[in-house]
């Protein structure tokens, strides 16, 4: 058995195995409400994980398995001094204004924080991206630690 919710009405309906065109209800367009939500869950998963890995700026324990990865600091960066690249480390360690297609549940994979830099701030980017262990492609399943390598770079917005 399958759920599907309707976007026009809302209205959840239950049915074997075959997708519905359409909102028994309404006639409005559906989408697959099961796999909507353990999307979801996935995503609260790899955000707490990712939190985790950023918080820690590299590897970091996850319920008993190690959450592996590496942090890389661009050449844009690392020109503005040791002082603003130990700012810019700090600053996203901290960071929690995400940019996130999941909003605050979601991935956590992205930020732009402003970083004070002598008499300004300097917008930068994070980004944490996931990839198997041969860091050729995406994990099969990316909130198991076990397959998944993730890559944290800090760079300025035009490094991007």
């Amino acid at each position: 058995m399958a759920r599907y919710q309707c976007i026009s009405c809302e209205a959840i309906q239950t049915t074997g195995d075959n997708e519905p065109d359409a909102c028994r209800d309404c006639g409005g367009p559906v989408f697959d409400l099961d796999r909507y939500e353990a999307s979801r869950a996935e995503a609260q998963i790899i955000g707490a994980q990712n939190d985790l890995f950023r918080r820690a700026l590299g590897p970091a324990d996850w319920n008993g398995q190690t959450l592996r990865g590496r942090v890389v600091v661009t050449r844009g960066i690392l020109s503005l001094g040791p002082d603003f690249v130990a700012a810019a480390l700090a600053h996203v360690r901290s960071d929690t204004a995400f940019m996130d297609d999941h909003g605050a549940g979601g991935v956590r994979s992205f930020g732009m924080p402003d970083v004070p830099h002598d008499d300004h701030a300097i917008r930068i980017y994070w980004k944490i991206d996931l990839y198997d262990n041969d860091a050729l492609m995406g994990p099969e399943v990316e909130s198991d630690p076990e397959q998944t390598i993730r890559v944290l770079t800090l760079c300025l917005p035009d490094e991007y």
